[in-house]
């Protein structure tokens, strides 16, 4: 059977089978010596529930070793015992099919018990009413056959002997059977024991103190044999296994079943005292069957709601641990989620959402996309039955879809916005969407920066490679019709060589441009000084520039050297045909542990108003005077910025001319960190 694991088969050893016939045997002689005055049945069959664990245990077939061995056991306990013949033949055909039936049943309706091919303990009521059914069928199945059979032999129905057949052998089933499979079961899964007193369970003083009330009461009730004093019992039995294992539970009612029988086997007690012997057998039978069968009957249920408790706590571990793994991711993601239902209701939303609509507050304002005003990216309203949100509650999956939202401080934002829809509230019936946001808003404004990047690019490079179109095109012209000058040629190759250089220029500042920005940061001690050295000696400037001292900062000294060179090659530039250029360097400290590097030009100035627009890509202040990629001044303002740093320009107060001044972080900061790395290692 699909999910049942099967239990180990170490129990089909000789050994045990051996051992089961010799029990058998033993047991059955004792119930044939049972035999109560006035009756012809024995009042107790202890040899009948053997068998069935027996068969249980071994996984006995018909057609098998076991079913001869246990109808050799049968015949002689019959022989020994001298019951007639035929007597003795329906002995045997009842037993076997008894047993039989019993273990067919219990096997078939109990698949998971220990004994019945799984590992399980009886501890369900659902599995002990099915126990229980199996053996009123099989024993009053072997009750029936054998009265009839008698009945025949006979010539004439013990309807009472019938009941009495029927009710020692269920009552042997119910006891030893049972208490068999429980104590098989704790024995073969010492890993998964369950403590039967102290830990987890009632204590032993609790079990000595049921101990001696059943024994106090069951004194009571046999001592006084002429009043019906047996029902206290009950009590007792219902204390053992309400508070104590199955096991335990089965032990006390057999040790009662058992004390029962012995003492009305003694004429002692109240069914001793029936007028009519068989009746006050059949009594004490089913008085022992209402004990164990109540017992048996709390015992699971108390070891069902005991499991259901560990499940639920089990259960309640589990979702208060998926609870904060959920939280935490949910609370850990950048983008805004929101759970909403068709009311408008926000059931669970994180504080991304609310950070990106720029308040947690408008998060619960109503159906609509954050409770805010939204538009499409061209500014066009975004209707209600657009919005994602309503659209996953009719059903709809979107995927980042963009919109404009106008957050409560008038700014705007573009957000990227998925929507998709979730089963309905079970209890409600109302239809939910989870909202997925993040705020794409640079995302858009570097899309537009490439885009303008790209015409610009597009347009810059255009030029002269038109240039070099042309003017070859003039060459292979002048040659073809052979009247190509030497002087005209080298005009020719000086206007391709300006229009490649340009060409060659601007895709060195698109290299600059695109890497000032990626490229992981060198940080070291820079002197500025001989920074400013170098390049004017690559440009050969020595004339027109003069430095002093440059406090030393800490920076990537590559990326400093080209904002340097940036700075430096444009005050060369940007200077009038009939003036000579004159460019200052300075730095000094300033606060914040900066370094504020000055570069004093007396070029052509720059236009008014566009001191702040000369940093952005691809502006030229000069571009009908001067060529240029307008990329320069871009790249230095980005490299500046990811060293912690500012840079502006403004006029030159002394004149004509401008002065672009830069803040880098002083050297001292790193001198600091290293001594201060160095101290914590000396004192690990």
């Amino acid at each position: 059977m699909p999910g049942i694991r099967k239990q180990p088969r170490a129990t089909n050893a000789l050994g045990t089978l051996v051992g089961f016939a010799l029990l058998y045997v033993a047991l059955g002689l004792a119930g044939r010596s049972a035999i109560s005055d006035g009756t012809t049945f024995a009042l107790i069959w202890p040899a009948g529930g053997v068998a069935v664990l027996w068969f249980l245990v071994r996984d006995v077939r018909p057609l098998s070793v076991d079913t001869l061995v246990l109808a050799a056991c049968v015949l002689g306990v019959n022989v020994v015992t001298r019951a007639p013949f035929d007597i003795g033949l329906v002995l045997i055909v009842t037993n076997i099919l008894q047993t039989l039936l019993a273990a067919a049943l219990v096997r078939r309706w109990c698949p998971r018990l220990w004994g019945c091919g799984g590992d399980r303990a009886l501890d369900s009521p659902r599995i002990l009413v099915r126990y229980v059914a199996a053996a009123v069928l099989a024993t009053a199945a072997g009750a029936l056959v054998g009265t009839l059979a008698f009945a025949v032999i006979r010539g004439d129905l013990d309807a009472m002997g019938g009941l009495l057949w029927f009710g020692r052998n269920l009552g042997s089933v119910l006891t030893l059977t049972t208490l068999g499979l429980l104590l098989g079961q704790r024995l073969s899964t010492p890993t998964s024991r369950t403590p039967l007193v102290g830990v987890g369970a009632a204590s032993g003083l609790e079990l000595a103190a049921g101990v001696l009330l059943t024994l106090s009461l069951f004194g009571l009730a046999f001592v006084f044999d002429d009043l019906p004093l047996t029902f206290p019992l009950i009590a007792s039995t219902a204390w053992v296994a309400l508070r104590f294992p199955t096991l335990l539970s089965a032990v006390h009612s057999m040790s009662i079943g058992a004390a029962t029988v012995a003492l009305t086997l003694v004429d002692r007690g109240p069914f001793a005292g029936v007028d009519n012997p068989e009746l006050g057998a059949l009594i004490a039978q089913f008085y022992v069957m209402t004990i164990v069968l109540t017992a048996l009957a709390l015992s699971t249920s108390r070891d069902e709601r005991e499991a259901l408790a560990l499940e639920l706590r089990r259960t309640q571990s589990v979702a208060v641990y998926e609870s904060r793994l959920r939280d935490a991711i949910i609370g850990s993601m950048a983008e805004g989620l929101v759970v909403m239902d068709e009311t408008g209701e926000v059931l669970v939303r994180n504080d991304a959402a609310g950070e990106i609509a720029g308040r947690a507050e408008t998060l619960v304002q109503g159906a609509s996309l954050y409770g805010l005003g939204a538009t499409h990216p061209d500014g066009s309203p975004l209707l209600d039955q657009e919005r994602p949100s309503m659209r996953a509650l009719r059903g709809e999956t979107v995927h980042d879809m963009e919109v404009v939202v106008v957050l409560p401080s008038g700014s705007s934002r573009i957000l990227a916005v998925s929507a998709m829809p979730l089963p309905p509230d079970v209890l409600t019936g109302r239809a939910r969407a989870l909202m997925l946001a993040r705020d794409t808003t640079d995302e858009h404004a570097h899309r537009e920066e490439l885009s303008a990047f790209a015409g610009v690019v597009a347009h810059d490079l255009r030029n002269p490679l038109a240039a070099i179109d042309g003017w070859t095109e003039m060459i292979a012209d002048e040659l073809d019709a052979g009247e190509l000058q030497p002087e005209l040629a080298r005009e020719f190759v000086t206007r391709v060589r300006s229009a490649s250089q340009r060409m060659h220029g601007l895709i060195g500042d698109l290299l600059a441009h695109a890497t000032s920005g990626s490229r992981d940061l060198d940080l070291a001690r820079v002197d500025v000084g001989a920074l400013v050295a170098e390049v004017v000696a690559a440009r050969h400037a020595g004339d027109h520039v003069t430095w002093g001292h440059i406090p030393t900062v800490e920076a990537d000294p590559v990326l400093v050297r080209q904002v340097l060179d940036n700075l430096l090659g444009n005050a060369l530039k940007y200077v009038d045909a009939d003036r000579e250029p004159r460019i200052a360097v300075t730095g000094s400290n300033s606060a914040h542990q900066l370094v504020t590097i000055r570069v004093t030009d007396n070029g052509v100035g720059l236009p008014a108003g566009e001191h702040e627009k000369i940093f952005d890509e691809f502006h030229r202040a000069h571009h009908r005077d001067y060529e240029g990629s307008g990329l320069g001044l871009s790249i230095c303002r980005r490299i500046v910025t990811r060293h912690g740093g500012t840079i502006v320009a403004s006029d030159n107060p002394d004149g004509r001319g401008s002065v672009f001044e830069f803040t880098l972080p002083v050297a001292e900061q790193l001198e600091l960190v290293t001594s201060l790395d160095q101290q914590v290692q000396r004192s690990a």
